[in-house]
């Protein structure tokens, strides 16, 4: 497919999503207490569960949720500088990895308890303690989970994700967390990066850097993941392991250094970092409008009833942890 053709195809999704993205911005001006990003997720939603989605829209909405997400979170760099980086990093790194490594574990042993199929709870497990969808997608090529098994465990993602807009800025204000410990809190325990990124926003702008620079470290611990997981579940899978490494890395992370990285030594003008942050911004809501316009109710009640409850206790175990840790170290 050519560039042009490729680029007609993907069009009206993109502008669909910022259109939807400019009235949530509006609205969000108008209610501030709720705020662009929930207003782009609600309209989203409520498109896609009412006028509905076309497929040609489809692979706009796609392209925007994976795409320009990659794109703002490189542009965040702008506004952030190495040090700050290594020293959240620091702050952070073994309330990802506890969390981590104990929503995998007991979310497989809940698995158990409720009699769910082994590979569905480690794909819930996974999904909710690393990144969301895209851990989904790169650990099914290893363990070779069936195509209803993958949909089951990226919906109930989805799910507790809306939960998480709805409620952790709330528990934020009741525990009084600052911005820089909801942002840990955020990017530990928000399962997608956008909607990690996009909940850290709603709480402030400082939380927003938080949650981008502890997810994406977050991220990272899907790789070794990948190295450990033909061992744990006893078969060979070594060129799976591989090639889902190659597909699953986070390449953009190094963009986002870079650019860190040139604010630090200070090569960007102080003239274009307030355009490109809010740039950045906008296409996180463009980014949220996507992520609305991907949930449909319809087949969120098709899920059941066990994979539901192990995901309720997979969202629960990796915020519940990740706040005591929180509340008790930073």
């Amino acid at each position: 497919m050519s560039q042009s053709s490729l680029a007609i195809r993907l069009l009206p999704g993109i502008l669909i999503a910022a259109a939807v993205a400019v009235l949530a911005t509006i609205l969000g001006g108008y209610f501030p207490l709720l705020g662009n990003l929930l207003f782009a997720i609600l309209i989203g939603m409520l498109i896609r569960n009412t006028i509905g989605i076309s497929p040609t829209i489809e692979h706009g909405i796609n392209y925007t949720v994976k795409g320009f997400l990659k794109f703002a979170v490189i542009l965040l760099g702008v506004g952030l500088n190495l040090h700050e980086i290594a020293t959240i990093g620091k702050q952070s790194f073994f309330i990802i990895f506890t969390s981590v490594c104990l929503g995998i574990i007991l979310t497989v042993l809940v698995g158990k308890m409720l009699k769910l199929d082994n590979t569905l709870s480690l794909l819930i497990g996974v999904g909710t303690s690393i990144c969301g969808a895209t851990a989904i997608s790169a650990v099914k090529e290893v363990v070779k989970a069936k195509e209803n098994e993958t949909a089951y465990a990226i919906s109930t993602i989805v799910l507790f994700n809306l939960f998480a807009f709805f409620t952790y800025p709330i528990i934020g204000q009741f525990f009084q967390l600052s911005e820089t410990s909801f942002g840990i809190w955020a990017g530990t325990a928000v399962h997608d990066t956008s909607s990690a990124i996009a909940v850290g926003f709603l709480y402030g702008d400082q939380a927003g850097d938080t949650a981008t620079t502890v997810k994406l470290a977050r991220t990272l611990f899907l790789l070794p993941l990948l190295f450990l997981l033909p061992f744990i579940i006893k078969k060979s899978a070594k060129s799976k392991v591989n090639s889902s490494i190659l597909k699953a890395f986070p390449w953009f992370i190094l963009w986002f250094l870079l650019v860190s990285l040139l604010n630090t030594i200070g090569l960007i003008p102080e003239i274009v970092k307030i355009p490109l942050n809010d740039l950045s911004k906008f296409l996180i809501t463009m980014v949220m409008a996507g992520v609305g316009m991907q949930v449909s109710l319809k087949e969120l009640t098709k899920l059941g009833l066990k994979p539901l409850l192990t995901g309720l206790f997979a969202s629960l175990c990796v915020g519940i942890i990740s706040l005591i840790m929180i509340l008790l170290f930073i």
